[in-house]
């Protein structure tokens, strides 16, 4: 059985994919008791976070994280399929229940109208990424009807602090946070957000609205917080993001010097005599000597070559003397530091976020690199598609709240279409008969 979620004065059933609110102030003997959180700011609204930038600071981390952005986008992309459906269940006299799409015209529009297949992933992406969401309501002027539905930035969102009866009535919507901006109507907005107890079930008092939608985390009055937000506080995704930046510094300033050729100091002298050749003669005779060896020693092709030098013997010394010498340095960078560090990152990052590391084309933390057979994918992406029912309920509960405040049919239920990655229709038990739709992604 999936568990009901319930928050404040509502509560959504995910089995019977309802959303569930009070129909007028009286009609329950008593309400929930809210408490409220301890709070000394002077602004009006709640600080997400104690800059009061958390999605923005969350959002500078994951542009320098592609794993974790394309982990995100992997998680909206499973949740939402190829789309949402609305339907009827049917059953026929043998007892067999089908899905029949609606085709009622109210519904039709409204979701042509609104787009809801091209806007509704990204509420998705701001419950992954933030595990809150919000959408703005207009109603029709008899103000009994939700006409258009808009998903606002998440990131632009803040709550107001609650009222004297610990509810949070409104939401305040800003692009510039950054710049601690006062409330003025132009650049911060502020947005009511719907109360179930000023709702006859008939009209509702305000024209345009918010609603709040989010994945619940407990000891948090306001703003929720993500699961995979915990590689954020380990500090993972900072090693992560610097392991690069390390990289990259040490590539930059490195000097890459492959061989050090030590040559005689009398060596043009002598070999170059006086008065048989001027200065001028004998140092352009250097710079040939200088360009012939650097040619000799670069370049694949001279892999191999043979080096003759010569001795000069020293009537002196009675010996000879040291010729040229070329010796090959020894490269001590490490092209492979701090790549574990980075991998070790990036499985705490997966692990958090919860996908399998094969879906973004990964290899196994800790085993062979690779990104998985094609078996692995098919299963790891059943695995995560099986577990987005409690997510899909949150996210599909707005759309609820749409059907019973414009007065649908209440039969009428949402659902994802799940893309289907199995070989033939025969091997996966989704088969064509049990799905809503008859074409396969």
């Amino acid at each position: 059985m999936e568990k009901i979620i319930v928050s404040g004065e509502y509560a959504i059933l995910p089995g019977a994919k309802a959303f569930v609110s009070s129909s007028s102030a009286g009609a329950d003997s008593g309400k929930p008791k809210v408490v409220p959180p301890y709070d000394l700011s002077s602004a009006e609204w709640s600080d997400w976070g104690p800059s009061n930038l958390f999605p923005q600071e969350v959002l500078a981390e994951l542009d320098k994280n592609s794993v974790a952005l394309r982990a995100l986008d992997k998680r909206k992309r499973v949740h939402f399929g190829r789309g949402i459906v609305c339907y009827r269940e049917k059953t026929d006299q043998a007892g067999t229940v089908a899905r029949e799409t609606v085709t009622d015209p109210e519904v039709v529009e409204f979701f042509r109208i609104n787009q809801i297949n091209l806007v509704w992933p990204d509420l998705i992406m701001g419950l992954e990424t933030f595990a809150n969401g919000w959408l703005e309501f207009i109603t029709n002027k008899g103000r009994d009807r939700i006409n258009r539905v808009f998903v606002k930035d998440p990131a632009y969102c803040r709550l107001s602090k609650m009222d004297l009866n610990n509810r949070i009535p409104n939401i305040y919507y800003c692009a510039q946070w950054e710049n601690n901006p006062s409330f003025d109507n132009v650049l911060v907005a502020k947005l009511p957000l719907f109360n179930p107890d000023i709702y006859d079930g008939v009209k509702y008092r305000d024209g345009q609205f918010a609603f709040h939608v989010f994945y619940r985390s407990f000891n948090k009055s306001y703003y929720h917080l993500p699961l995979w937000n915990s590689v954020r506080a380990n500090k993972w995704m900072n090693i992560a993001n610097s392991v690069p930046l390390l990289k990259s510094a040490i590539m930059k300033n490195q000097m890459t010097i492959k061989y050090h050729i030590q040559i005689p100091d009398d060596y043009f002298t002598t070999r170059f005599p006086s008065p048989d050749f001027t200065k001028e003669q004998r140092e352009a005779k250097r710079i040939e000597v200088l360009t012939d060896m650097n040619a000799f020693l670069a370049d694949v092709e001279n892999s191999g070559k043979a080096f003759v030098s010569y001795a000069f013997y020293s009537k002196v010394k009675q010996d000879y003397l040291t010729g040229w010498k070329i010796e090959v340095i020894q490269n001590k960078l490490d092209n492979s530091a701090y790549l574990p560090d980075s991998q070790a990152a990036n499985s705490e990052i997966l692990f958090a976020i919860g996908v399998d590391p094969c879906l973004i084309g990964a290899g196994n933390p800790g085993g062979k690199l690779g990104a998985g057979s094609g078996s692995d994918k098919r299963e790891a992406y059943w695995m995560l598609n099986a577990d987005m029912g409690t997510d899909r309920s949150v996210s599909l509960s707005p759309l609820y709240f749409i059907r019973d405040f414009n007065k649908w049919d209440p039969t009428i239920q949402f659902d994802y279409v799940t893309v289907d990655t199995s070989q033939t229709q025969d091997q996966h038990p989704t088969k064509t008969a049990k799905r809503i739709d008859q074409t396969q992604a």
